[in-house]
C-alpha cells in the first residue's frame, strides 16, 4: 500500500512540474534579443543581397582573365565581276579568343569589384548596428511603459490611502466632505493613469518581437530580463571620438570606395595601352549550309593600340578622375558627420546623466514632503489642496525617474553605436 501511495505522489509532483513546464514564459536577455533580431530581421537580408549585386559584378571582371570559346557561323558572298558567277562559302566551328595582355586594365577593374565588396561588407555592418539599436531602443521603450504603469499604481495606492484618511476624518467631524470629494477625485484620476499605461507596455513589447521577427501573439508568452543603468559607465569624449573614426562602418566603407575609384582611374589609363590577343579557331568550308568538306585551322595572336578613338578613352579618364574627387570629399565629409554625432550623443548621454540624478533627488524630496504633509493633514495642520497638490508632484517625480533611467540606458547605448560598437556583439 505504502508503495503504490508512494509511485501515486512521485506521479503527482511530475504531472505537476510538466504543466509548470507548459505554462513557463520565455525568459530573453537584451543579447538573446539583437542575436535572434540580427538572424531573423529581414533588412540584414536585404543588406546581404545588395552585397551579392558586387559579388557577381567581381566574377564578371574575373572572367576576362579566361579565354572565352564561342562557336562561330559565317557566310561569305563574293561578286568576283566579268560576268563570272557569285561565289558563296559557309564556315562552321569553334572560335578561342584570349586576351593574355590588357595594359592591366582587367587586373585594376578587379580589384576595383573587390574592393567594392569589402565596401558593402561594412554597409552589412552598419545595417547591423542600425538594426540592434532599433532593438535596444524598443527594449528599453518596453521598460520604460512598465516603470511608468507601475508607479501609476503606486499613485492609486497613495490616492486611496489619502481617500480612506478623509472618510475616516468626515467621520469624526474633523473636515468638511469636500475633502472626501477631492480624495476621490484624485483616486479616479489616478484609476485613469493606470488604464492609460495598462497595455502600452504590451505594444512596446509586441513591437520588439516584429523587429526580431517573433509572432506577436506570443506577447503573453515571453518576458525580458531588465538592466541595470549601475553597471553603466562612459569614458572621455576623445575616446569616442577616435574609436568612431577607427569603427565606424560608414568611414570603413567610405575608405573602400575611394580605393575602388583610384583602381577604376587605373583601369581607365590601362585602355590607353597596347592590348594582345590569343587567338584560334577551326573552321569546317563548303559552298553549302552545312559544310562537310574542307577544314581550316587557323592560329595566332593579334596586338591592338588604340591610336584615335574620337576622344572617348580621354572622356572616360577625366569622368571617373572627377568621381575620385568626389569620393574624397564624400569621406571627409562622412568623417565630418560622425564626429558631430559623437559629440551630440555624447553630451546627450551627460544631458541624460543629470537628468536621471536629478529625478531620483526630486523623488525622494517629494517623497519626504508627502510623508510630512500627509502627517500634517492627519493632525489638522494642513488642508487636503496641500496634500494632492504635493500627490501630483509625487506622481510626476516617479514618472520622471521612470523615463529619465531609460532615456539614460538609451543614450549610452546610443553613443556606442555612434562609435560603430554594440556593447552586447563582438563587432
Amino acid at each position: 500500500m505504502k508503495k503504490i501511495l508512494g509511485l501515486f505522489l512521485l506521479f503527482f509532483f511530475w504531472l505537476l512540474s510538466s504543466q509548470n513546464n507548459v505554462f513557463a514564459k520565455e525568459v530573453l536577455s537584451l543579447k538573446e534579443l539583437i542575436v535572434i533580431g540580427l538572424k531573423n530581421n529581414p533588412q540584414i537580408q536585404v543588406a546581404i543581397k545588395s552585397k551579392e549585386s558586387s559579388i557577381f559584378y567581381k566574377d564578371y571582371v574575373r572572367s576576362g582573365f579566361f579565354p572565352f570559346l564561342y562557336l562561330k557561323y559565317e557566310f561569305d558572298r563574293k561578286d568576283p565581276g566579268k560576268g563570272l558567277p557569285n561565289q558563296e562559302v559557309h564556315s562552321f566551328g569553334p572560335y578561342l579568343n584570349w586576351n593574355v595582355f590588357s595594359s592591366f586594365s582587367t587586373w585594376y577593374s578587379y580589384q576595383e569589384a573587390l574592393k567594392l565588396i569589402s565596401a558593402q561588407d561594412f554597409m552589412v555592418k552598419k545595417t547591423i548596428l542600425d538594426v540592434s539599436l532599433n532593438i535596444i531602443q524598443a527594449y528599453l521603450e518596453y521598460f520604460k511603459q512598465k516603470a511608468l504603469y507601475e508607479a501609476a499604481l503606486v499613485d492609486l495606492e497613495d490616492a486611496k490611502t489619502l481617500l480612506r484618511l478623509a472618510k475616516k476624518k468626515y467621520e469624526v467631524g474633523l473636515s468638511p466632505y469636500a475633502d472626501v470629494l477631492d480624495a476621490e477625485a484624485k483616486v479616479k484620476q489616478a484609476e485613469f493613469n493606470v488604464t492609460n499605461y495598462k497595455y502600452t507596455a504590451d505594444i512596446a513589447k509586441a513591437k520588439v518581437l516584429t523587429l526580431i521577427n517573433y509572432d506577436v501573439l506570443k506577447v503573453e508568452e515571453i518576458e525580458f530580463l531588465p538592466l541595470d543603468e549601475k553597471n553603466i559607465e562612459i569614458k572621455d569624449l576623445n575616446f569616442y571620438l577616435k574609436t568612431a573614426l577607427e569603427k565606424r562602418p560608414e568611414v570603413k566603407a567610405k575608405e573602400n570606395e575611394v580605393l575602388a575609384q583610384e583602381d577604376r582611374v587605373k583601369s581607365i589609363k590601362g585602355k590607353f595601352g597596347p592590348t594582345v590577343d590569343l587567338f584560334s579557331s577551326y573552321y569546317q568550308v563548303d559552298d553549302k549550309f552545312f559544310p562537310d568538306k574542307q577544314n581550316e585551322f587557323t592560329a595566332g595572336f593579334r596586338i591592338t593600340l588604340p591610336i584615335f578613338t574620337g576622344f572617348q578613352r580621354i572622356a572616360e579618364l577625366n569622368k571617373e578622375k572627377t568621381g575620385l574627387e568626389q569620393k574624397k570629399l564624400e569621406k571627409l565629409n562622412t568623417e565630418l558627420q560622425i564626429k558631430q554625432e559623437v559629440f551630440t550623443s555624447y553630451k546627450n548621454y551627460q544631458t541624460a546623466k543629470e537628468n536621471f540624478e536629478s529625478a531620483l533627488a526630486w523623488l525622494k524630496s517629494m517623497e519626504e514632503d508627502y510623508r510630512i504633509v500627509q502627517k500634517k493633514y492627519e493632525t489638522g495642520l494642513a488642508s487636503i489642496v496641500d496634500v494632492t497638490t504635493l500627490l501630483a508632484r509625487l506622481s510626476e517625480a516617479r514618472s520622471k525617474v521612470a523615463v529619465s533611467k531609460y532615456n539614460l540606458i538609451y543614450s549610452f547605448y546610443e553613443l556606442y553605436r555612434m562609435t560603430g560598437v554594440i556593447p552586447e556583439l563582438d563587432l
